[in-house]
């Protein structure tokens, strides 16, 4: 017995180790981005494009595309996979509550926190950073993936680079249902069907600022299926005007939702992230017990850690709040159903050895889109799952900044009589939080 406390107190020390270090790492992370914003504020805010892209008319997304495939890429797995885990540790599982979601990595004094609204109502939490110096800029608007929020790293990071290194406006957004957008209603999220409106939104919300001359969208994982959603949407609502980069995406929506949900084996390389996702909505449903009431629905959160899969989700809780069927809304949210009729430009971006949205999901995308000169899908040989800019960060960086760049409208002044305005919309004033 005492052998077996001793042991006990060990692993319950080393546990308290691994805690405190990984903390520890994302407070070092975090310093560390904030003191690299800092010296490139100092230097001084470019303006205009590093390299003049071609005029309007002559541009096409054949010519980017082999442009783009000409940057070396140089993934280092030693560093990039330390840099990953110390950098998101904890996060994810911080995301799945409300009262703790958006907890790390608070962004800089230059950004203001606002609450847009949605094309259906749904009030969205948002990160905004406008240069107020009386002049016209691109703006991007980048997305979270499945219980992520924009206060994740692998979000903010580059939402300051585009803002501080190449000279954008840029928007970090908490999607419905996530990041402090949970806090102001109960709509459930649609695995990127209703999260592209609120991308498209957000981009609406984007260019009604006078400082702002055309706007991009970049997501990851389900904001990647958000993002391509949005490049097709955008034929009604036309907002996404500098064109969207999706990072490891999915065709089919269903597919990938009953990927998640069913157990790997123990030596699958999927297995810690199913074991994580199940942890995570088991916290989620948790929450949810604070604000749902149907008796049905009680009783499929109050179902054990086997009940916490996120297809059950989507049968009990998703679909029937937005009043369609399980079948409508996979239809719905699947890219292979409307990517070949996308009129905007779009990248998507994939990894061979990707885990968590297999590489297979790219070759039926390949096939829809194989007519559709808009959009260009690239698998590199590794990657693994949205781990692109820890992997190799020059790469990941010259790829964003040359696409957005090329596609961007840029205007050295503000028109004539129109002044910089403030936000006036704080996230502190409305809408109350949902109790």
């Amino acid at each position: 017995m005492r052998f077996l406390l001793r042991q006990m107190k060990r692993l319950a020390g080393a546990g308290l180790l691994v805690v405190a270090f990984l903390l520890g790492a994302v407070a070092y992370t975090h310093t560390r981005m904030r003191l690299r914003f800092w010296a490139s504020k100092q230097k001084g805010v470019p303006f205009g494009p590093h390299r003049e892209p071609p005029p309007p008319e002559k541009r096409s997304m054949s010519e980017l595309f082999e442009s783009l495939k000409k940057v070396p890429f140089n993934p280092s797995w030693v560093s990039g996979g330390l840099k990953a885990v110390t950098g998101n540790s904890f996060l994810l599982f911080l995301n799945a509550a409300r009262a703790t979601s958006g907890a790390a990595y608070p962004y800089p004094p230059e950004f203001e926190e606002v609450v847009i609204e949605s094309f259906d109502g749904t009030p969205l939490t948002a990160a905004v950073g406008i240069h107020r110096d009386g002049r016209r800029r691109p703006a991007i608007v980048m997305s979270h993936g499945f219980m992520g929020s924009k206060h994740d790293h692998y979000i903010i990071d580059p939402l300051l680079v585009a803002y501080a290194d190449w000279g954008f406006n840029v928007l970090g957004i908490d999607l419905r249902n996530f990041g402090r957008s949970q806090r102001l209603s109960h709509s459930p999220t649609t695995a990127g069907w209703k999260e592209a409106e609120d991308l498209l939104a957000a981009a609406r919300y984007l260019s009604e600022q006078p400082e702002v001359t055309s706007v991009g969208i970049v997501g990851f994982s389900m904001g990647a299926g958000s993002t391509m959603r949005a490049a097709f949407a955008n034929r009604e609502y036309p907002y996404l005007t500098g064109g969207a980069i999706a990072w490891n995406g999915y065709a089919d929506s269903g597919r990938m939702i009953e990927y998640i949900s069913t157990r790997p084996k123990l030596t699958d390389l999927f297995f810690p992230v199913y074991l994580g996702f199940r942890l995570m909505h088991k916290i989620r449903r948790e929450d949810m017990k604070g604000y749902i009431d149907d008796p049905e629905q009680r009783r499929y959160l109050d179902g054990g850690f086997g009940l916490a899969d996120f297809a059950t989700y989507v049968e009990k809780i998703a679909a029937p709040h937005y009043g369609v069927s399980t079948e409508e809304y996979y239809r719905n949210s699947s890219p292979r159903e409307f990517l070949a009729d996308v009129e905007v430009p779009l990248l998507v971006v994939h990894a061979e050895d990707d885990p968590v949205c297999p590489a297979s999901e790219m070759n039926e995308l390949e096939g829809v889109v194989r007519d559709n000169p808009n959009v260009k899908i690239w698998m590199l040989p590794t990657g693994s799952h949205c781990l692109f800019q820890y992997l190799d960060r020059d790469w990941y960086d010259t790829v964003m900044r040359d696409f957005f760049t090329y596609w961007a409208a840029w205007d050295e002044a503000l028109p004539p009589g129109v002044e910089t305005d403030d936000v006036e919309l704080n996230v502190e004033e409305k809408p109350a939080p949902v109790e």
